[in-house]
């Protein structure tokens, strides 16, 4: 995962930086403020400037590319969420989930304090898909449970990691 930054507040209704990626599971759109990553999306967000992209946002591309084509596991880039020190709590906690391993929302809520419901809930509004792996969290059976993207994404997400075999659902 990459790193939280401490930077200057972002517009949060300002103009944001996007680029779209297609990718294997459809387009994905990251938005970045000049000096971090603030969202990875499967949603469009129906605006950004229009003017020449930032470093930071031509590297996630770059990394984000590296992943879907298998040769990245991991993510080094500034991020910048915004969220309750709660949820901020969850999302750091998932940073530490390894790529192709599983983690489950009581085992989350076991480490950090709390239920697994609101760990559920935190991972629900993750703002950066992918990055911040919630798509690496599974229900207590085992079940795939909750996913942003849509199920079948973070199936395909799982597969690709080698987390789950193709044959399992």
């Amino acid at each position: 995962m990459g790193t939280l930054r401490n930077h200057k507040e972002p517009e949060l209704f300002g103009p944001q930086y996007v680029a779209a990626l297609e990718t294997p599971i459809g387009k994905l759109w990251v938005e970045s403020d000049g000096e971090a990553i603030t969202r990875v999306s499967f949603n469009n967000p129906g605006r950004g400037r229009h003017a020449r992209a930032p470093k930071v946002l031509i590297e996630a591309v770059k990394q984000l590319q590296g992943y879907f084509a298998g040769r990245r596991k991991k993510f080094d880039l500034p991020l910048y969420q915004v969220g309750s020190p709660y949820r901020r709590k969850v999302w750091s906690r998932l940073g530490l989930i390894h790529y192709g391993v599983l983690a489950t929302y009581a085992d989350l809520a076991k480490d950090i304090g709390g239920a697994a419901r609101s760990t559920g809930s935190a991972c629900a509004v993750n703002p950066l898909l992918i990055l911040v792996p919630c798509h690496r969290v599974v229900g207590s059976n085992g079940l795939l449970m909750g996913y942003a993207g849509g199920l079948w994404r973070k199936k395909w997400l799982l597969e690709h990691e080698g987390a789950l075999a193709k044959e399992m659902f």
